[in-house]
């Protein structure tokens, strides 16, 4: 076990980098790797920690204490990756049902997981003005490594890849809005435990926020 995680830790770089530039070689080397599903998770949590860190202004606006806001920022990485977890489980699913692929859920985990490379580098959306450029540029980034590592693991052309993305999301977010309301809610309240409390996120009430001069949040600290 140590032999194969020393031998992923020294695959990842590159399989990131690879990935990155649209190689699909680097999906086709994940896609049967034996630490392969360790990596994906690694870079799907590494990219959550990244975009956590890039909208770590909403934990500062909130007055969060130092060693909350590590924790709230490791929290909110976790999250990022069982939310990108199920999306990928709507994806497969769509694949399967609408065109037949024959593909096992891991590999599909172990390939999407490597597709979101690009999104390590979503803690430069804190960059002031060029945030929300930054950000549409590295989805379509990792939109089109989406599309050429699920092109490699399950052989279907690219019209087919997009509408297992395009549905997958649908599916995704109607779950989302259903069912998986109760989940949601969980993960906000655990945000707000972590943080110590209970975070506005509302745009405008964050400026009302910045132009109060930085009040103590309506709720006190969690004890």
């Amino acid at each position: 076990m140590p032999e194969l995680m020393t031998a992923g830790l020294d695959q990842f770089w590159p399989l990131v980098r690879g990935a990155t530039a649209l190689n699909p070689d680097a999906f086709r080397t994940i896609e049967d790797h034996g630490g392969g599903t360790l990596l994906a998770i690694t870079v799907m949590l590494l990219a959550g920690f990244s975009q956590s860190l890039g909208q770590g202004i909403v934990l500062f606006l909130n007055q969060v204490k130092p060693i909350r806001f590590v924790l709230s920022l490791g929290i909110a990485a976790i999250l990022f990756v069982v939310s990108a977890a199920f999306w990928v489980l709507s994806v497969w699913a769509v694949s399967r049902l609408l065109y037949g692929a024959d593909v096992s859920f891991l590999k599909v985990l172990r390939v999407l997981g490597l597709a979101y490379a690009p999104l390590l580098w979503s803690f430069l959306v804190a960059i002031p003005y060029l945030g929300v450029p930054i950000q549409v540029v590295l989805s379509i980034w990792s939109l089109l490594a989406f599309v050429q590592g699920f092109n490699v693991v399950t052989e279907l052309d690219r019209w087919q890849v997009l509408g297992s993305a395009v549905l997958g999301w649908v599916v995704f977010q109607i779950l989302q809005r259903t069912i998986g309301r109760p989940a949601i809610a969980l993960g906000q309240r655990l945000s707000n435990t972590v943080a110590g409390a209970t975070l506005v996120t509302n745009l405008r009430q964050l400026e009302q926020t910045v132009q109060s001069g930085f009040t103590k949040p309506a709720e006190e600290e969690t004890r």
